[in-house]
């Protein structure tokens, strides 16, 4: 009996690692094909507990971005609360909402900028907000896993308010964890693309005028991390339709960079030796005394699919922060024409071309100014 038991239990074992083997081959077999993300509402929550160790505190910086696309009434929007230096080690920690709201007589761009203790924000999930308790600021609620509502007030040459339902369409996914983004080795950052995709419902007014939207395109993600600020720069843009969506994020500095393109129910990575950006056609800004994009190109490939965009600028915002530095981050926010097409490689070896896509989605290119902020 006893060495019965011992081969019954032995054939168990072989079982039980069988099949734990055959469902971690499954999920990895999954994951690798664009399957269910791990992602989870605390991912998009507020990270600096986990930088912070005394050591570069200072150089944090963390916002959360939200955009909308509503052609029938010509809007487009851009949204973002954020934090830089939440325990102001340096002095200049600074807290703030951001709107730029291209409209007919735009693009305005009108933001809130307070004392980092003016920002809050749970380790949960992503339930933030900015001079809670001032005419000026705004927040983030989350209603659940894919809903979350933005309020927000900024004022200036122009007043932007809005209070919108984001409705999440399609998986979550880490663009990069913990990218080293700058020569340092402690110049790291974070990307979640949280809402590659979203239906957005609510009111935007721009000054006295007011935009009430249903189911319009919207996007949301999420950045943090420690770098210098002014020193690493990057290359983004994003798409959303209704086949295809595509999300880039570039760091021409440092070899890292990431591309992903969601089709048929599938996501595509392409990493940075999988891609190349051009820029192919360029303005200048008289008033920070730097050159921009106009037009840029994508194209990458991996053994499977190839990806060819072009990026056309429609609207050109540049973004500084009012801080006190020598030499400022400059961002220059742009809504953009873009045409793309995506092909597969046939198991014969050939390329076929499986879908074309075209409309309006955003990008940004970063660069630096030494002229105080406007």
């Amino acid at each position: 009996m006893l060495g019965s038991s011992a081969t019954y239990e032995v054939q168990a074992m072989r079982l039980r690692l069988s099949t734990g083997i055959f469902f971690l081959c499954l999920a990895a077999w999954a994951l690798a094909d664009g399957g269910v993300s791990p992602v989870t509402r605390q991912d998009d929550a507020y990270h600096f507990a986990s930088f912070a160790d005394g050591r570069h505190d200072g150089n944090f910086a963390e916002w959360w971005y939200f955009n909308l696309v509503e052609p029938e009434q010509g809007v487009q929007a851009i949204f973002t609360y954020s934090v830089v230096d939440p325990t102001n080690r340096t002095g200049r920690g600074l807290s703030s909402v951001l709107a730029v709201a291209y409209v007919a007589g735009g693009p305005h761009q009108e933001g809130a900028y307070l004392p980092p203790d003016s920002f809050a924000a749970s380790r949960d999930q992503a339930d933030v907000t900015v001079g809670e308790e001032l005419p000026a600021g705004g927040r983030i609620e989350v209603i659940d896993d894919r809903r979350y509502r933005i309020v927000g007030t900024v004022a200036g040459a122009h007043s932007i308010a809005w209070n919108l339902v984001y409705t999440r369409q399609g998986d979550s996914w880490f663009a990069a964890d913990r990218r080293h983004v700058g020569r340092l080795p402690w110049e790291q950052m974070s990307w979640l693309v949280y809402m590659p995709s979203a239906s957005v419902s609510g009111t935007m007014t721009v000054d006295d005028r007011v935009y009430r939207l249903r189911g319009a395109r919207g996007y949301h993600d999420h950045n943090w991390g420690e770098w210098i600020p002014g020193i690493v720069t990057w290359n983004w843009a994003q798409y959303s339709g209704p086949r295809v969506r595509v999300a880039m994020g570039d760091f021409p500095r440092v070899h890292e960079g990431t591309v992903g393109v969601d089709f048929g129910g599938r996501r595509t990575v392409f990493g940075k030796s999988q891609y190349r950006l051009t820029h192919s056609a360029w303005r200048f800004d008289a008033v920070n005394k730097c050159w921009f994009p106009a037009v840029s190109r994508l194209r990458a490939e991996s053994e499977s699919l190839a990806l060819d965009v072009r990026f056309k600028a429609l609207d050109t915002v540049p973004i500084v922060p009012p801080l006190d530095l020598p030499i400022l981050p400059l961002v220059y926010e742009q809504t953009a024409d873009i045409t793309g097409t995506l092909w597969e490689k046939t198991p014969q070896g050939e390329w076929r071309e499986r879908t074309s896509f075209a409309g309006t989605g955003f990008k940004e290119y970063t660069s630096l100014t030494t002229v105080p902020r406007q």
